[in-house]
């Protein structure tokens, strides 16, 4: 995961609680075992969702995902629904000194007795931590963000494997650049390494359907923009992102944040677009994020 969480145990680390299989420890002796996949093969699934007022946001539709990333690659599942949203609100209430959390729920591929394939014994792990704070000129003046050549395996999993949206993200620091989208071998910009990708095109809100990890937020802005803006599901090509009269990206912990430069092109007039303000405005009201 691009956001990642410190196990080494630090004073800070000392104070949190994490439940790992079945067990609620002090963050410096959570651990698992070295011969579980998600450690030696990155084989697991996660997903990421964040508290408002100390209420999880959204968190059936976080739950559901990640069973369903979870089942798209084959791990056996042992927790219902309930019992997974059970156990990350006894997680947060052992949590009680940190104000606002991220919530990261991770299964695991579990022990492996040849290494490479799951025995159907995945483990459980929930991860409080505090949410980091967004730069305020992100939203006030846009974001750079550069395009990077990559397609997810599997879309509809939300995997443990981010080796190439780190390397991306690292690419992207180096340009200046906040995030990195991916484009596939035909010039389609598909989503971000953390974010989910729109753009508004001749007026008309436009954002991948198919070949996405389909963001919760996203399903959220999708749902106040219908009611304010033209829709349209499908792929840009990067030539037609470059031309849009204005982008965003959106992501749990960033809600919607205005890109005003792809590359070395900049988009519209190279600041926050009316229509991106205005969705802002929407989803603040509807708490997808404040």
């Amino acid at each position: 995961m691009s956001e990642q969480s410190n196990m080494t145990g630090s004073s800070g680390d000392a104070e949190r609680i994490y439940y790992v299989h079945g067990k609620f420890l002090p963050a410096d002796k959570a651990v698992i075992p070295v011969d579980d996949l998600a450690v030696i093969r990155g084989i697991g699934v996660c997903d990421l969702m964040r508290t408002f007022k100390g209420t999880p946001l959204f968190l059936r539709e976080h739950v559901e995902r990640l069973v369903e990333s979870a089942r798209a690659v084959e791990l056996d599942i042992r927790w219902s629904c309930e019992e997974i949203e059970n156990i990350i609100m006894e997680t947060l209430d052992k949590n009680p000194s940190i104000n606002e959390s991220n919530i990261r729920t991770i299964i695991t591929g579990g022990s492996s007795s040849n290494f490479m394939t799951p025995n159907g014994n995945p483990r459980l792990l929930v991860l409080i931590t505090p949410i980091p704070p967004i730069p305020v000129h992100w939203y006030e003046k846009g974001i750079k963000v550069i395009t990077v050549p990559f397609q997810r395996d599997i879309p509809k999993a939300k995997s443990l494997s981010y080796m190439k949206a780190s390397l991306a993200l690292k690419q992207a620091g180096a340009a200046h650049a906040s995030e990195a989208l991916y484009v596939d071998p035909e010039g389609y910009v598909t989503e971000g390494t953390t974010s989910n990708l729109f753009a508004f095109v001749n007026e008309t809100l436009v954002t991948a359907e198919h070949g996405v990890l389909k963001g919760i937020t996203r399903k959220a802005i999708l749902k106040a923009a219908g009611e304010k803006f033209p829709v349209g599901m499908r792929t840009l090509h990067l030539d037609e992102l470059y031309k849009a009269e204005e982008v965003f990206i959106s992501g749990t912990n960033k809600g919607v944040v205005p890109v005003v430069q792809v590359d070395d092109q900049i988009i519209g007039e190279g600041k926050p677009g009316r229509n991106t303000l205005e969705l802002i405005e929407l989803v603040q009201k509807n708490r997808v994020f404040c």
